[in-house]
Parts: C-alpha cells; structure tokens; sequence
C-alpha cells in the first residue's frame, strides 16, 4: 500500500468514526426514537468504515499476492531458503513461548 493510500484511508476511516462518535453523542443527549435513530446512523458510519477497510485490504492482499508469485518465480531458490529461515523462527519462537508456559 503506497503512503498516499494509507493516507486516504486514513483520512476515511477519521471521517466515518468522527461521523459516528457524533451520532453517538446526539443518541446521548436524545431518548426514545430519536436516540434509536442516531444509533442507527452510527452504525451504519461504522459499517462504511468496515467496508472501506475490507475493500482496501482485498485490493493490498491482492497486488501483494501478485508480487510475492512474481518474486517467487523470479527467485526460487533464494524463497525456499527464506522461507526455511522463517519456520526455523517460527519453531523457536513456538518453543520458547511453550517453555514458558
């Protein structure tokens, strides 16, 4: 994810929860149907929020997905060894974590 993405997203993810902290607040100060009101439109803020989220996160899972296959087969030999480094951490970290316990 490029840092003017992160940026946007950030700035969208500000935006619904700035929305709905103030839904949240009319539901505080109001009762009755009013209230149920504000809370429904609060949620609906956090449900964009979410979608946006997901949206963002398929696309970035997606363009890493195509990278790490292109890296992969540019450097075969060069991954496995990579890969073996990280289970071999992996395996320590397990062990000393279950040591602990």
């Amino acid at each position: 994810m490029t840092h003017a993405t992160l940026k946007t997203l950030s700035r969208d993810i500000h935006g619904f929860a700035d929305e709905a902290t103030d839904h949240l607040k009319d539901a505080a100060r109001t009762t009755g149907a009013e209230a149920s009101d504000a809370i429904a439109r609060a949620t609906r803020a956090i449900a964009r929020a979410a979608d946006r989220l997901r949206d963002e996160a398929e696309t970035s899972a997606a363009t890493t997905r195509a990278q790490m296959s292109e890296t992969v087969r540019a450097y075969p030999v060069s991954t496995s060894v990579v890969a073996g480094a990280i289970v071999a951490l992996l395996a320590t970290f397990a062990l000393v974590r279950l040591s602990q316990s």
